[in-house]
Parts: C-alpha cells; structure tokens; sequence
C-alpha cells in the first residue's frame, strides 16, 4: 500500500515538472527571416542594414546571422534562452557557422553566441569586446538598432579576416606583460641564430637546411564556401548547432 501511494506521488510529481516544463520550451517564437524583432525596438533602417549585411554573410561566407530582439526570456536567464534558441533555429546549417545576436529588453541584456564552425575566428573574449566597444555606448543610450547594427558590422568584418583592435581599457593591466613575452622572444630567437647559424646545403642536405613554420590564418577553424542556398530571400535556418559560448553583458 505504501509503495503504491509512493508510485502515484512520483507519478504526479513527474507530471507536474513535465507541465511546467513544456511551456518552457514550446515558447520559442518561430523565424521570420534574419532580423527578427519579436520586441518592436528596432528602426526600419537598422533592420533593413542587419537584413542586407546578413543576406550577405551568408551569400559570401556561409554564415547565417540571426538577430533576435525579445521583450522578455523569462523564466530562462538570458544565457540559457540564447542556447535553447540557437539550437531550436538550427542558426548555421551543416557547417555550423552561425552567430546569434540577441536583445532582451526586460532584462536590459545583450548575448552573443557562435556556431561551432566559428568559435575560432570569434572567441568569447573577442565577442565581449565588440559588444562592449561597439554596442554598449549605445545600448545605454536606448539605441538598440545603431547598437546592434555596429556590432553586426564589425564581426562581419572579423570573419572576413580584418583585425578587430581591442581598446586598451579592455586589455587591463596585462598589456604590458604580453609586450614583455613579444621582447624576450625575440631576443631569445637573436641569441639563437647567432650561435646556430642556418646550415648549408649539401649533396645530402634536403635542401637551404630552413624550415617552414605554418601560420595559420584568421578564417582557420571558422566559416567555409557557400552550402549553396543562396541570397535570393531567407528560406529557413540550416540545422546548425551552438558552440555553447560566447558572451553577454547587462547594461
């Protein structure tokens, strides 16, 4: 008799967790296109900039940009809302070459988030930079279109292998020990080459005796060619999968 009412009280407590777990999840919107701004906060000229800037992203890279702006992610922390949209969207396709922008209003919280296919070419410490450089001056402005739009812009040019600069502020106080590092490097590599000069070639040699040291580029590990989808209108997210990082900030 105890064991059955034991079983009838897990059975409505699984119940109860699985009704108020299911809304949870079934509340994700669905897509409209690249912009989406389910909050009604951004002008028709930062939407119409984020939907060219996208359909070319995707035309030229293969990287599908989603921007998404929400009233509210509540009950989910704006991390957890990100991630769990990402991957119901499938932002990126096959290579898993998306990136996620996302505006929470309630919550006055910007995230971030890559693919997989990206996580190389935009780690979170990069990310969090743009967003503070580029969007939060905005943002705490209530601009969020010329926000959103600036950052947008700038990981464009990121992924198409620019170098972001990262203000020194943002650097802190350890700008100095990496100059140090970059000093003692380069005198070491002195010394070096001057007690072991390059050796000649010989009959047997292979060669000048030098070696080639591969360095690789600012698109390794990130977006490849084209799936073929094209630019002509939006046609649905391709099945990509979220890395799990990024950042985010409040402001």
């Amino acid at each position: 008799m105890k064991r059955s009412r034991k079983l009838v009280g897990l059975t409505i407590v699984f119940l109860f967790a699985v009704l108020v777990a299911g809304p949870v999840w079934a509340a994700f919107p669905q897509p409209q296109g690249f912009v989406n701004d389910f909050a009604n906060v951004l002008d028709r000229r930062s939407q119409s900039e984020l939907q060219v800037l996208a359909e070319q992203l995707r035309a030229d890279q293969g990287v599908e940009l989603a921007v998404v702006t929400v009233a509210s992610t509540d009950p989910l922390d704006p991390k957890e809302y990100t991630t769990g949209l990402f991957n119901e969207w499938g932002i990126g396709g096959p290579e898993d070459s998306g990136l996620l922008i996302l505006l929470a209003v309630a919550e006055r919280a910007i995230e971030v988030e890559p693919g997989y296919g990206l996580e190389g070419v935009l780690p979170d410490g990069l990310i969090g930079a743009v967003i503070d450089q580029e969007g939060m001056p905005h943002f705490r402005e209530g601009d969020y279109g010329a926000g959103i739009t600036a950052m947008a812009k700038a990981y464009a040019r990121i992924l198409a292998g620019e170098k972001f600069e990262i203000a020194e502020e943002e650097k802190g106080d350890f700008g100095w020990l990496y100059s140090f590092l970059i000093f003692i490097l380069i005198v070491l590599l002195l010394r070096r080459n001057r007690f072991y000069p390059p050796r000649g070639g010989g009959a047997s040699g292979g060669g000048s005796g030098r070696r080639t040291i591969f360095v690789p580029g600012p698109t390794m590990g990130g977006p490849r060619m084209p799936t073929g989808r094209g630019s002509g209108g939006f046609g649905g997210f391709g099945g990509g999968r979220s890395g799990g990082g990024g950042a985010g900030r409040r402001f």
